[in-house]
């Protein structure tokens, strides 16, 4: 068993992380809408950025996946 100490989560560390997650999502969005609404000269130029936020974005998933199962564990 876990000691209570090691259990403990700072849920106030959890809300900021997920705020700041929730602005780089809403980033990130506005950055794909633009490129999907570009010409296609300026889409190739940019496709290696969109890939890049589209990796980020992935990661995004996993990481708030990650802190659903610590919070489902916790629950225990």
């Amino acid at each position: 068993m876990v000691s209570s100490q090691a259990a403990t989560v700072d849920y106030k560390d959890i809300s900021e992380r997920i705020a700041l997650l929730i602005q780089e999502i809403r980033d990130l969005r506005k950055k794909n809408a633009q490129y999907c609404k570009g010409n296609g000269n300026s889409r190739t130029m940019n496709r290696t950025a969109h890939e890049a936020r589209q990796l980020r974005l992935q990661q995004i998933k996993e990481e708030l996946s990650h802190m659903m199962k610590m919070r489902i564990e916790e629950r225990l």
